[in-house]
């Protein structure tokens, strides 16, 4: 009969040992220390005490038997194996969140309404239709959120996204182009072109604008910067102004006139965004469904080619 097989060494038990007592938590202290690079703006991100962040940390080399951080000046700044760690911890903290993403989502939560997040203009067109999408995604309550931050859709901040640029590359998300949303320059009937105030955007908004905005002028000072489209178009029937605004709002509105075709060069795509976990939801999926046919069925206003969309109308 052979030998009975050896207890591993306590070498190889003191290996094994450490990764098993370590928790979720304390990889999450280390990887929001790694990346602020003090134990305060980890402490400020996680909602404890500093004094608690450097124990769970000191508690953490301890057990591994390893020193992860060194301290430079006003830094601490990962050692070769703690930035190799970090790597790892970045993983097991995306891993942890799509955990509880996929768990919230899952939880039966009967009549929720379905959160959509646009930027303004975007936001605007939704309301008008807002009644439409609801009855078409059979009588579900719908939220727009009108932002120009991007809210994370991994983490619950919204059901839907509906963007003009920079689509997520995570894992997860779907993308589809639902249309294109085109500005022409608008002026109120009754203003001349020539003597109207101009008002462009600011460059941080939309530079391609402002660059037609400012060929247009052809040296004529410029009133103001708005950046948003909605208030724009409101500058322009309420003031007299002349400047870009949506086609979907400017052709609509009889008080204004289009003084030339919309330029190509200042258009965005609109993209229609979701995540795999909130998409499984009955109300999310219904509501795709119905903006969708919403976006096919005014593509032509969003491009600013409705029959009476004509700069002479």
């Amino acid at each position: 009969m052979g030998e009975p097989a050896s207890p591993p060494s306590r070498r190889h038990r003191d290996l094994a040992s450490p990764a098993g007592r370590i928790s979720w938590d304390d990889i999450g202290i280390f990887n929001a220390v790694a990346g602020g690079g003090s134990m305060a703006v980890a402490a400020a991100r996680l909602g404890l005490s500093e004094a608690t962040v450097a124990r769970r940390l000191k508690g953490l080399e301890a057990r591994l038997g390893l020193q992860l951080f060194t301290r430079e000046a006003n830094r601490l700044a990962p050692t070769a194996i703690g930035t190799e760690l970090a790597v790892e911890a970045d993983r097991v903290e995306a891993a942890v969140k799509r955990f509880a993403t996929r768990a919230d989502a899952a939880r039966p939560r009967a009549g929720a309404p379905v959160r959509i997040t646009a930027t303004t203009s975007i936001s605007l067109f939704l309301t008008m239709h807002a009644t439409t999408i609801s009855q078409a995604a059979g009588g579900i309550e719908i939220v727009i959120i009108s932002t120009r931050d991007r809210l994370d859709l991994t983490r619950g901040e919204a059901d839907i996204a509906l963007r003009m640029s920079r689509v997520p590359d995570e894992p997860g998300h779907y993308a589809q182009k639902v249309g294109r949303l085109m500005q022409a320059l608008y002026l109120r009937r009754d203003a001349d072109p020539a003597t109207a105030p101009i008002i462009s955007v600011n460059r941080e908004t939309s530079s391609r604008i402002d660059d037609h905005i400012m060929a247009y002028a052809a040296g004529r000072p410029i009133a103001a910067r708005v950046g948003d489209s909605a208030a724009r178009y409101e500058s322009i029937r309420s003031s007299g102004a002349l400047s870009m605004a949506p086609c979907f709002m400017g052709d609509a509105d009889p008080a204004l006139r289009r003084l030339e075709p919309p330029p190509e060069a200042t258009g965005d795509d609109i993209l229609l965004v979701s995540h795999e976990v909130s998409r499984r939801r009955p109300g999310v999926a219904a509501v795709l469904v119905a903006l969708r046919r919403l976006f096919k069925e005014h593509r032509a206003s969003l491009m600013g080619r409705t029959a009476a969309a004509g700069e002479d109308r």
